[in-house]
């Protein structure tokens, strides 16, 4: 009998730690490959969400190209990423700003607030562009030349 308790305690510790370990790894810089790896996730669309201007309504327009896709995910891999921790998010804040959005067939999404830095997984998890910021000539040339 005491083997079994020994043995249940010790799988309780080493459980334990897994899961301690496994929770560090999560807030610990990625790279936008190894990020892209954990979401099991195929992109088709893309949707540019252009900010309201002087109260005039946003502009949004979406591509389902995989080319286009794939030509942004080439751009996001020179970027690495953390995970914000809950305290580190703002609950109230209103994003009024220039956004790219990656969906896929299964409704995951990814939002990229280019000027915060900031991706936003299926609006839940927040993780922040650590090696930022992004590129704004590219992203501009990017927008101009998917614009129709």
């Amino acid at each position: 009998m005491m083997k079994i308790r020994a043995f249940l305690l010790i799988s309780l510790i080493i459980g334990g730690m897994y899961a301690m370990i496994e929770t560090i790894n999560d807030f610990n810089e990625k790279s936008f490959n190894e990020f892209f790896e954990t979401l099991d996730a195929d992109f088709n669309s893309l949707t540019f969400t252009k900010p309201t201007m002087h109260g005039s309504p946003a502009e949004t327009w979406s591509i389902n190209d995989e080319r286009t896709v794939d030509e942004l995910l080439q751009f996001l891999q020179n970027y690495h990423v953390k995970k914000l921790k809950p305290e580190e998010i703002d609950p109230d804040d209103n994003i009024n700003e220039f956004t790219i959005s990656l969906k896929d067939a299964n409704g995951n999404d990814v939002t990229i607030i280019i000027a915060e830095n900031l991706i936003i997984q299926n609006s839940l998890l927040y993780y922040e562009i650590v090696d930022g910021p992004l590129d704004v000539d590219w992203i501009v040339r990017f927008f101009v030349s998917n614009k129709f």
